[in-house]
């Protein structure tokens, strides 16, 4: 009986060795895909500022020989973060976008704050327990600094929620 313990109980750490080194590689990746993105997200400033500044090809390979490449692909991050800074320095200067592009969803954004309003008026107490459903979904001191969608709607279903509760 102890020897088929034994055995269960070093079977046991194997699955726990597996299920950590799992763990281990799926860290990893999420790492690497963090480098990856920041990776793609210089080489499109590099290409952007290239645009912008005008730059020709042979100028822009000119650019590139300083760091001894031949295309800003054989750069490593801190290489790509380099010629950004040196393009900004030449005028570029990187669009840092809004908290969030708003863009068509402005219209749907008021449109949800009215009704969310609305239907919290009919509660019993509705401005505080409004105000407090939107600290709790939004993470937001106000309902007029939420931009997002998908957060206002779920307000709009808790308030609608609580409306058939009363």
């Amino acid at each position: 009986m102890y020897a088929v313990l034994g055995i269960r109980r070093i079977a046991m750490n194997a699955d726990d060795r597996n299920r950590s080194s799992i763990k281990r590689a799926d860290k990893k990746k999420s790492s690497n895909n963090k480098i990856q993105r920041r990776r793609h997200k210089l080489l499109a400033l590099v290409h952007i500022g290239k645009k912008e500044l005008a730059l020709r090809d042979d100028e822009y390979r000119d650019v590139l020989k300083y760091w001894g490449v031949t295309t800003s692909a054989e750069m490593s991050i801190p290489e790509l973060e380099e010629l950004v800074e040196y393009f900004e320095s030449l005028g570029f200067k990187k669009k840092v976008p809004a908290d969030r592009d708003l863009g068509s969803g402005v219209g749907q954004i008021t449109a949800l704050r009215e009704r969310i309003r609305e239907e919290a008026g009919k509660l019993n107490n509705g401005e505080q327990r409004l105000k407090g459903l939107v600290k709790k979904i939004a993470k937001k001191d106000d309902l007029m600094s939420c931009q997002n969608v998908k957060k206002l709607k779920q307000i709009l279903k808790v308030v609608r929620l609580l409306q058939d509760r009363e």
